[in-house]
């Protein structure tokens, strides 16, 4: 019987391999013939034996069943005689190339001498501990690459990611009161690995805050150190004032000086006197300041008429209540002239603080304008900061109503340094007491901006409503 079925085999074998039906057929036949023999004759055992052989060969090699052990280009049936015009089994598709190890498969094959797949996988394990080896030693040189670099190594991009998103330093604002512990900063120690990326972080490489918020409709005018530009907020329809700085600003000394203004101004908050000021930011290493817009300023430059005696004392008033808003304080402006006061819908407003100091003289002092400064303060006496700003205050009113602006150096110049104002004509004693007592060289003399807006001559001249 089992002659008969291995001769049933071999001859059937070639015409099942075209077509799979009569290998079926094949089996069933195999299977009815079994039960014929005895269970406990050791010839069923031979021919189970041999049967699982040949049937572990045909269903997985002579179908052909993509599997990654199957030898490439390998006729599985040689050892059975076959034709050798059969097809071979397909390639197994490629695997993607990547850093990974493979691990040997560790399956039991029968190692029949027999069995034609033998030395196939014997090869194929071989080709598999090669590329083993090799991975291996693509593993250990990238391993060797990367402890080659210090256990904190940062990439320069991270550093620079990390600085994009890293916020400004929180900086102590001298102006303010009770502001202790407001200086610190958590990210110093980051910010100083920063150091080399701050000014492209400053550039603006990225979108421009000034082009973006607001639209530019004209330019207003310049200073020694900046220049105005009247603007229309996008978000809120308004009009608003940029001051932008001239010089750029490279250095850190150099922000932190400029930052004095908007610190200032911030300190100071809102008084109807000093002109508005809303937002600031640094953008390609240049302050911008949004301020309040105003209508013009006093710039003798700029004026087409004089001022009556009233109209300039209501100028002097308004801009002294406004200096003895900022003395109570503590801060000097030492700047005051015409060109920093303003007008808007006829209110007097002081304005650009960029030499504006502290009283008590803690900080660094800059003078302003020399023509509009004390003797003391260009001699480098600080005593009185205060007392300059009336001084400054009453040259300032003096020259509105001169109507000129006055020189650089030269006797008449001096004159008023010493406090010797030429008459006035058409114009009250009362008022041109007044200027003079405002420009005595000795600061101790001169009245404060307390005394000077509680003057009777506003009263009497300005009506019953100014108190």
């Amino acid at each position: 019987m089992m002659d008969h079925s291995q001769v049933q085999l071999g001859q059937n074998l070639q015409f099942s391999s075209s077509n799979p039906s009569s290998f079926q057929n094949l089996l069933e036949s195999a299977a009815s013939a079994e039960p014929l023999l005895p269970s406990s004759s050791p010839r069923t055992a031979d021919i189970d034996s041999t049967f699982d052989d040949k049937d572990f060969i045909l269903s997985q090699d002579f179908f052909c069943t993509p599997d990654y052990i199957t030898p490439d280009n390998q006729n599985l049936f040689k050892g059975f005689g076959c034709n050798e015009e059969n097809i071979p089994c397909p390639e197994s598709p490629e695997k993607p190339t990547t850093i990974r190890t493979k691990r040997c498969r560790q399956d039991d094959f029968s190692l029949n001498p027999l069995s034609p797949t033998l030395s196939g996988i014997q090869e194929m394990v071989e080709s598999e501990k090669n590329d083993y080896d090799m991975e291996e030693v693509k593993m250990e040189k990238i391993t060797a690459t990367l402890t080659k670099r210090a256990p904190n190594y940062v990439s320069q991009s991270a550093v620079a990611l990390r600085c994009r998103v890293m916020p400004p330093p929180c900086i102590k604002n001298p102006y303010m009161k009770d502001t202790s512990g407001m200086d610190m900063d958590p990210f110093g120690n980051q910010r100083s690995k920063c150091a080399d990326f701050f000014p492209a972080i400053i550039g603006g490489n990225g979108l421009s805050r000034y082009h973006t918020d607001f639209h530019e409709i004209e330019f207003i005018g310049s200073g020694n150190f900046s220049r105005v530009f009247k603007v229309l907020k996008r978000i809120d329809g308004s009009l608003y004032a940029v001051k932008q700085n001239i010089k750029q600003l490279h250095q850190d000394r150099e922000r932190r000086k400029a930052l004095m203004e908007v610190q200032c101004l911030a300190a100071l908050g809102s008084h109807e006197n000093i002109v508005g000021y809303y937002s600031s930011w640094f953008e390609n290493e240049q302050l911008y300041i949004q301020m309040e817009l105003c209508d013009h300023s006093l710039s003798i430059n700029r004026s087409t008429q004089l001022l009556s005696e009233k109209e300039v004392l209501e100028a002097l008033y308004q801009i002294a209540k406004a200096l003895q808003f900022i003395h109570e304080r503590g801060i000097a402006h030492l700047d005051v002239k015409p060109d920093n006061i303003y007008v808007k819908n006829g209110v007097y407003k002081l304005g650009d603080f960029g030499c504006a100091t502290l009283i008590d003289k803690s900080l660094p002092i800059e003078e302003g304008d020399a023509r509009f400064m004390p003797r003391e303060i260009l001699n480098e006496r600080y005593d009185h900061l205060d007392k300059a700003d009336i001084f400054s205050l009453g040259v300032a009113i003096y020259e509105l109503i001169r109507g000129s602006s006055l020189p650089e150096s030269g006797p008449q110049l001096v004159n008023v340094k010493e406090g010797k104002l030429p008459l006035l004509p058409g114009h009250s004693l009362q008022f041109q007491n007044l200027l003079k007592v405002m420009v005595d060289p000795d600061p101790v003399s001169r009245p404060s901006a307390k005394e000077l807006v509680e003057n009777p001559i506003f009263g009497r001249v300005l009506g019953n409503a100014r108190t």
